[in-house]
């Protein structure tokens, strides 16, 4: 048994609340919360108390709560963690700021910029960030860097992959009314990727879709995102493909490539491989090992050190609504088979 007693804290760690009993919070953020000493899973709630329950016996977690609610007016909770399916993320994210906690709520935040918009009532002086975990991994803000300094030339293209097969007719990534599909679900991340990566927003994209006969969800998903000057994005994001995953950056001079870049692991730890040979026949990309870091865990301590202002929240309201309108441009140009503006 995982609990909050297994690690150090600091003298007042953020006392944390998750809401639901969703796979991703039992098997990555307790787990990232319980390792981090930043933080203190204090509750857990479900829409079944059995289940809640059993999950806080699980972890150690002292509280368990039959309905959210309870969980939103218990006073020790200082931040709330949210992974229940798409369609009712930006309500409760809305709720949980309403009774004055900081929110972490899974990706993607809402379902269109116009529910994202509304995330601006929030008081300024309540922590929110949509969970993209892999903007903490440092092997991120390292390619970052490389791009940044100037010493591969102008970032010319870049071409994001991230697939996997899901077989699970029952999962809610199979709804189109609970925001499912291969964009919501994989998409947000290489989206992201790509706007992290040349720090501006996308002019216009052009959207390809391939859906299910069964259930309207986009099971893979084409994109190309123009940043102007000549810069563009490609991504392909599938729940029908092999799992594979890649970012691949071509400047003028090298490329950089992360092998890794979403789930990095023992089987396939995180390195940026980078080629500046001039020529095809001379190719010799060369490793840079990175840190072996549990990216959840990252992304929890960062987050609770932003609470206790201890350091800047780099992406936080703004940065999710930008994104929700290069989402919405997107669903617009599959529909329209056009290049679609993105609003600005």
């Amino acid at each position: 048994m995982m609990s909050n007693h297994g690690v150090k804290k600091v003298t007042n760690p953020v006392r944390w609340g998750i809401i639901s009993t969703a796979n991703i919070a039992c098997v990555k953020l307790i787990p990232a919360m319980l390792a981090s000493e930043n933080c203190e899973v204090k509750a857990i709630a479900s829409r079944s108390l059995q289940k809640a329950q059993a999950k806080a016996a699980q972890f150690g977690i002292e509280k368990a709560y039959g309905d959210y609610e309870a969980l939103l007016n218990d006073p020790e909770i200082e931040a709330i963690y949210v992974p229940l399916p798409n369609d009712q993320h930006i309500d409760m994210v809305l709720a949980a700021a309403a009774h004055g906690k900081h929110v972490l709520c899974e990706k993607p935040i809402a379902l269109n910029a116009q529910e994202a918009l509304r995330l601006r009532d929030i008081p300024a002086n309540l922590v929110v960030a949509e969970a993209f975990m892999v903007r903490h991994h440092p092997q991120f803000d390292i390619l970052r860097q490389h791009l940044r300094s100037g010493e591969h030339g102008k970032l010319q293209t870049a071409q994001i992959l991230l697939s996997f097969m899901l077989d699970n007719p029952g999962d809610f990534r199979f709804d189109v009314k609970k925001g499912g599909g291969a964009l919501f679900d994989l998409g947000c991340y290489t989206v992201m990727t790509a706007r992290y990566l040349l720090g501006r927003e996308p002019q216009r994209v052009f959207c390809s879709m391939v859906r299910s006969p069964l259930n309207g969800t986009d099971e893979t998903t084409h994109a190309i995102l123009d940043f102007g000057d000549g810069q563009q994005v490609t991504l392909t994001v599938s729940l029908k493909m092999a799992a594979s995953q890649r970012v691949q950056v071509v400047c003028e001079k090298s490329l950089l490539d992360l092998s890794a870049p979403y789930v990095p692991g023992k089987g396939s730890p995180a390195t940026l491989w980078i080629d500046s040979h001039s020529g095809l026949d001379d190719a010799a990309p060369q490793p840079r090992h990175l840190p072996e870091v549990e990216q959840y865990q990252c992304e929890a301590t960062n987050f609770a050190r932003a609470v206790r202002g201890e350091q800047g929240l780099e992406f936080g309201i703004e940065d999710a609504i930008a994104q929700m309108r290069v989402m919405d441009a997107l669903f617009a140009s599959a529909d329209s088979g056009q290049w679609q503006e993105v609003a600005q």
